[in-house]
């Protein structure tokens, strides 16, 4: 059974929405207390855990990446920039790397 680790502050609020859709799929999540962003040391202690993340401003260095493996196989940053995810290191080790554009914007 697949599992997301989910810290994306903003969309934690609103996981009740979609815990039914992921529970359709088969989908655990693994949702830690998280008040700005998870630094290195916070994710490695989910290492091996988890199969995607979908993340806020997290810190995914190339050292936090590789001990996420081999199980990681996808990361998903909520919002535009991925400044904080090492995206060589994505795909050097094959992590698919995704992030939503507009995901803080509204419609007029």
């Amino acid at each position: 059974m697949p599992t997301v680790l989910m810290t994306a502050p903003y969309m934690i609020p609103f996981l009740d929405r979609f815990r039914p859709v992921l529970a359709e799929y088969g989908i655990d999540l693994i949702v830690p207390d998280v008040q700005e962003r998870m630094e290195e040391e916070d994710i490695l202690k989910y290492a091996g855990q988890f199969d995607g993340t979908i993340c806020g401003d997290d810190r995914y260095t190339s050292r936090v990446i590789e001990a996420c493996l081999p199980r990681l196989k996808v990361i998903s940053k909520w919002g535009t920039g991925v400044d904080s995810i090492d995206a060589e290191a994505c795909s050097r080790f094959g992590v698919k790397l995704g992030r939503t554009p507009n995901a803080f914007t509204t419609p007029v």
